[in-house]
Order: C-alpha cells, then structure tokens, then sequence
C-alpha cells in the first residue's frame, strides 16, 4: 500500500518512517489485543520532508491480510483500530505512530517516525452560514372545534360568513361569501376523512364538498386541510408580465401580511378533491368522464410588492394529465416547487380543464391544499 494524504492537505509534506517487521517467528498472540508494543528491535529513518500540525490521512506502505487486527498507538495511547485513519499531532518536532499488526495469530510491530512542524497557514476567516428561514403553513393547531359539521369531520365556522377573514400565521386565505344564496368562493378549512363519490347521496355534492382524496392533510388522515372553490384561469390579458395585476379580482389567493419583511416562494402540498375527481373518472350531472387528450391543471401566479408578476411564468401542475394517454390519477398529496415565482407578496391559484361547455368549466373547480411554505429574505 502507499501511504496518502487528503486531497485537502495534499500540499503538505510529510516524513515517514517505518520500522521494518520484526519477530516473524513470534507465533502467539498477546492475550491483550490492545496492549502497546514494546519489543520494537530496529527503526531506519526516510529523509523525506516534514508534516504540519493539522489533520491529514494516513494508509500504512506495508501489506497486511484482510484479516489483519491493527492497534495503533500514540502518546501511550491507543488511538485507532482502523487500517487507515486521520490523525493530528499536537505538538512538533519528532513524534511516534506504533502499530502492533495481529494476522493469523502472529503479530508485527512497527513504528512510523514524522518529523512535525507548526502549521504556520494563516487561518482563512469564514463567513458563517446563514440558514435559510423558512416558514410554513401549520394547520394542524387550527380550531375546528367550533366548526360546521359535515360528512366526515367539520369546516370552519366562517364558510358562509360574508366578512369572515380565514388568516393561519402569515397567510391571510381569500374568502367569500354570500350567506342567502348558501355559496362561497375562494377558501376555507376543513379536516373531513370523507373522499367518496357523491353523485348519488341524499344531500350530494353541494353539501358533501369539503373532502380531499387523501382524506386528511399532509399530518394524516383526518388532519385540517384548505379546501378552494377557484377560479378558471382567465384571459391572457388579465395576467400579463409588466401590467399591474387586479388580484382583487380572483377568487384563490393568497396573501403574506408581515410587511416588515419580503419572502420567496419555496413550495406548497397540493391534491385533487372528490368532486372533481369523481367527475373526470367517470362523469356526472355537468362533467364528462376524460378521455385521451384531456388534462386538469392548477396554475400558480407570484404578485410581488409592485403588484406585477413576479415571474414570466406560472407554475404549472396536472392533476390529471391524459395529453398523451389516458393513465393513473395521483390521490395522494403532491409537493409542487414554487421556487421560479421568486419574491411575491400574494399567489394566485387558477384551475383549467379541458371539459368547459357554454357557460364554463363543467369539470368542478376545487382543488385541496396544504404546507405552504416560503422563505424569508435575510437582509
């Protein structure tokens, strides 16, 4: 073998020397494996270079077994049963590396002598790392106890309120209301375990909407989870790069209310609802079952501080994407890289299928949600 050193002091030179075996015929093993060699017969010196105090890496030149047992020993002590290890000495000039090699029941001793000197490179300061500060939405504190029941857990209380405000940490939710006509757009809460198919239900879809396909939000089944009536995506020309956006306008957003600081968007957890899910499967009252060529997709905008686009483009991601073949739909919870939207002070969220008749989108535009997370900018 040939002794090396880490590519990190590979610049360093070093001074070994080894004591060539001795006691071949020695044939019995020390009853105390750990113990320090002290029967060492003859040392011959190299004249190579010196070696500085600081970590480097050390590989024997001799050629032992692959069963070999190694003690290694330094100052009197043991320090490494290892073929090869790193190793710093602490002080300079001449210092010793004792080896007591056990093959076979039959022991080898060597010393390897390095002549050590200060390690006088001057000490590169570094910058301390600065983790990134992220923060992400926590559902599962938020309070349902008093919440509206439904089928398979309960909603927050505030879904059909007019001027309810849905807020959890930074994040103030969009939501809307209008009580007399039993409708809401936008956001709410809701931690029902109930994902089966409504169609043909006594109260049916409008009162059994509150579900995710997972059943729960990322924590598990059962845990809370934002349920969003969206918006289908609009006009180009509502959404155009440069052009103040009108984000009063739609319906799922998302706003971050510390002004004191700026963010970045990092990622959210994202999965289909029933409704929707139900109907692309295999149809119903208004919806179509999908077929080859058919996609239903979420597209995620970034507003900045200026209130334009933070971003030249969305974030795109297919809950069903039948495009090239009719496959599999994903009923588990999707974590979706936000990253290319950059600074944003809101996020829009617009749903788009391809099922859209005379008067919209037939496909129902619910989408679930969870674990949004962003990253605060350290100035």
């Amino acid at each position: 073998m040939n002794m090396s050193i880490s590519s990190k002091t590979r610049n360093l030179f070093y001074s070994l020397t080894l004591l060539l075996f001795i006691g071949l015929g020695f044939n019995s093993c020390s009853n105390d494996d750990s113990s320090i060699p002290t029967d060492i017969e003859q040392i011959i010196r190299s004249e190579e270079s010196p070696i500085a105090t600081k970590p480097f890496y050390f590989t024997p030149k001799n050629t032992f077994a692959e069963n070999t047992k190694f003690f290694w020993y330094a100052d009197q002590k043991l320090i490494s049963e290892e073929n090869s290890f790193t190793y710093t000495f602490a002080k300079v000039g001449e210092q010793k590396i004792a080896l007591r090699a056990v093959e076979n029941g039959r022991q080898r001793h060597y010393t390897y002598i390095f002549k050590v000197v200060a390690d006088d490179t001057p000490e590169v300061p570094t910058e301390p790392e600065v983790k990134p500060e992220l923060i992400s939405l926590d559902l599962s504190l938020f309070n349902l106890s008093d919440g509206q029941a439904t089928a398979g857990g309960k909603i927050w209380k505030g879904t059909f309120e007019e001027d309810a405000e849905l807020h959890a940490g930074i994040f103030q939710f969009n939501h809307i209301a209008f009580p007399e006509y039993y409708t809401w757009m936008g956001f709410t809460v809701s931690n029902s375990q109930d994902n089966s198919d409504q169609i043909n239900s006594e109260d049916g879809w409008l009162q059994n909407q509150w579900g995710t396909m997972p059943q729960g939000g990322v924590k598990g089944k059962g845990s809370p989870f934002l349920v969003s009536f969206a918006d289908h995506k609009p006009n180009a020309s509502l959404l155009q790069q440069g052009q103040k956006i009108a984000v009063d306008r739609f319906s799922s957003t998302v706003k971050i209310t510390d002004d004191q600081n700026q963010y970045l968007a990092k990622s959210v957890s994202l999965a289909i609802s029933p409704w929707p899910y139900y109907g692309i499967l295999n149809g119903d009252a208004y919806a179509r079952k999908f077929k080859k060529g058919d996609f239903f997709a979420i597209h995620i905008y970034g507003v900045n501080k200026a209130g334009v686009l933070s971003a030249e483009k969305p974030v795109t991601h297919y809950f069903v994407d039948f495009r090239e073949q009719v496959g599999t739909i994903s009923k588990d919870w999707n974590q979706v890289d936000l990253s290319s939207l950059g600074e944003v002070e809101y996020l829009l969220f617009f749903l788009e299928t391809t099922d859209v008749g005379q008067w919209g989108a037939n496909t129902a535009l619910y989408f679930t949600m969870d674990q949004l997370t962003v990253e605060k900018i350290v100035k």
